[in-house]
């Protein structure tokens, strides 16, 4: 049998046809990606939309304004955030979680070259109808998030336009999901995890809470930008995760208006912030209302001004005007010659008005004593307690009889001891 002879074809497939049939291929698989990570960040965009629940903060419904002042007002082209802190949140119990720092309202936008933030502190006292007088931490233990913003909007005539309520563990969770962090601030930058913004955090004055956060969220915002559900699925999921669980808002601050507000945050920006001034009694603890300076910050924000420009009242400027109005007189109760007039140099010297010196009816005091008629007058209480502070922990004797020097109504009447002599 013949051996069979093998035989190829010459015909060779044109170049073009080659070419356009690896494009095909390649197109099948960028197609096939492009369907994969478009269904991936379907089911992500899903995820945050079914995770990421709002707030019910009736509040700031515009049908809510028969409980609340209908002349709250703000900047048109302004956006007013409140913005609260809380304890650790624990779905298992039903009870709000306390405020962990004070209350700040945030305004951007508008008139405003650079965010805006006022701190007003969890010891302020509000009016609640139907409750009387509480503290703003009290408020939000009696009605959480939506309870704080009417009484907020109720004391400031602010407008405010959405709310968001952080836990202690939101920022130290997004820091340990995005680690290493990179923030950065004046001091330049770091790279961080949980551990280190919980410790910032732990240690932080009010004033710093504002500084280290705006940071973190600076950080948080250029980490978390379009491409990143993208690009990171899995680590965008974990975000959500945290942002679900640790952080609160009403249903307009939900998806693309908070990833605005994030823009706004996300370059290195300075901000105006200050912090409400309130006077404590040092020695009773009480809250003294300072209504003007409130006012004066409050005004600001209703007017996109910085928060304190040239003329706002501080706390320095109101205790210099009760120690203005306050009357006090010194009497030398120790025996021992030109103590009286030692004391008044000092007291002076700290800016209280001293009407004079004399001498007590007896020379045998040991103990320093501060008289004035309590509960008349804050001013007078508050300096009071000035007086008795400046004196080395003199000791305050509320009288209910109204007190003289050289038949001239006084309202502070110090005895001075044996303990004020520091000749020895």
């Amino acid at each position: 049998m013949p051996a069979r002879e093998l035989s190829f074809s010459s015909t060779r497939v044109p170049p073009g046809r080659k070419a356009l049939r690896i494009a095909g291929v390649a197109a099948a698989v960028v197609a096939t990606f492009l369907g994969i990570w478009l269904a991936v960040v379907a089911v992500l965009w899903g995820y945050t939309f079914l995770r990421l629940g709002p707030e019910e903060v009736p509040a700031l419904s515009e049908e809510v304004t028969a409980l609340g002042p209908s002349d709250t007002r703000a900047p048109q082209d302004a956006t007013t955030v409140l913005v609260t802190m809380t304890g650790p949140v624990d779905p298992t119990v039903p009870r709000e979680s306390p405020l962990e720092g004070p209350v700040a309202l945030v305004q951007v936008g508008g008139p405003r070259e650079e965010p805006a933030v006022l701190l007003l502190p969890a010891e302020l006292p509000v009016t609640i109808e139907g409750l009387g007088e509480l503290t703003l931490a009290e408020v939000q233990l009696e009605g959480g998030l939506d309870l704080v913003t009417r009484a907020v909007a109720e004391y400031s005539a602010v407008r405010i336009d959405h709310v968001a309520s952080l836990s202690v563990d939101a920022l130290p969770e997004l820091a340990d999901v995005l680690a290493p962090l990179e923030v950065c601030g004046s001091t330049g930058c770091r790279q961080v995890d949980g551990a280190d913004v919980r410790a910032q955090l732990d240690a932080a004055e009010d004033p710093d809470l504002v500084r280290i956060t705006a940071e973190v969220l600076q950080a948080v915002a250029r980490r978390v930008d379009g491409r990143f559900a993208a690009t990171s699925p899995l680590q965008a999921r974990r975000v959500v995760d945290v942002i679900g669980a640790e952080i609160a808002t009403d249903v307009s601050l939900r998806g693309t208006s908070l990833l605005a507000m994030a823009d706004v945050f996300a370059p290195p920006v300075r901000i105006d912030r200050d912090t409400l001034p309130l006077i404590v009694n040092p020695e009773s603890g009480a809250i003294l209302p300072l209504e003007e300076p409130a006012m004066v910050r409050f005004q600001a924000l209703q007017d996109g001004t910085p928060l304190l420009g040239p003329g706002g009242i501080t706390v320095e400027d109101v205790e210099q005007g009760f120690k203005d109005e306050v009357r006090l007189a010194v009497l030398n109760g120790a025996g021992i010659d030109g103590l009286a007039g030692e004391v008044e140099v000092r007291l002076q010297a700290e800016g209280f008005q001293v009407l004079g010196t004399g001498n007590a009816p007896s020379f045998d005091r040991e103990r320093t004593v501060v008289n004035y008629v309590a509960g008349e007058d804050d001013a007078v209480d508050y300096v009071a307690a000035l007086v008795a502070e400046a004196l080395d922990g003199a000791a305050l004797e509320p009288l209910d009889t109204a007190l003289e020097f050289e038949g001239e109504p006084v309202d502070l009447l110090i005895t001075i001891g044996t303990d004020q002599d520091r000749s020895g």
